[in-house]
């Protein structure tokens, strides 16, 4: 419990000054909040590791965090957790959100009859579909 809510604090310090685009510009750190909830609860993920890194997927996209920093803080499985899942800025926005999606595809795609509650959870936050 004490590493999560290190995550945790980590990562609202880390997104403080973010807003979602949603209509009431909430506080970024909802977003990863969100996610830990939904793999948790819905998906009954127990994993620490898991868990800390749904927290911290956004740091290395959004702000200067680097896999190094998360490394000496977390150890390095949550950092090695939190890159597999990190945007590669490196590609153009466009082809990072395809590669997003049909990644996310994948994933929900492979738990289809394993996970009710998850798959539709999923479902739900993956609408859009590039063509």
């Amino acid at each position: 419990m004490e590493l999560f809510l290190d995550v945790l604090a980590f990562s609202a310090y880390k997104h403080r000054t973010q807003r979602r685009k949603d209509r009431h510009a909430s506080a970024y750190i909802n977003h990863p909040i969100a996610l830990a909830r939904v793999l948790h609860n819905e998906g009954g993920v127990s994993d620490p590791a898991t868990l800390c890194a749904a927290m911290l997927h956004d740091t290395v996209e959004d702000t200067e965090t680097t896999r190094s920093e998360l490394a000496r803080a977390f150890g390095a499985e949550i950092a090695r957790v939190v890159m597999e899942v990190t945007d590669n800025k490196r590609l153009r926005k466009r082809t990072r959100k395809r590669q997003y999606f049909e990644w996310a595809k994948r994933v929900v795609d492979g738990l289809r009859g394993v996970h009710p509650g998850l798959e539709r959870a999923f479902d739900r936050e993956f609408r859009y579909r590039p063509r």
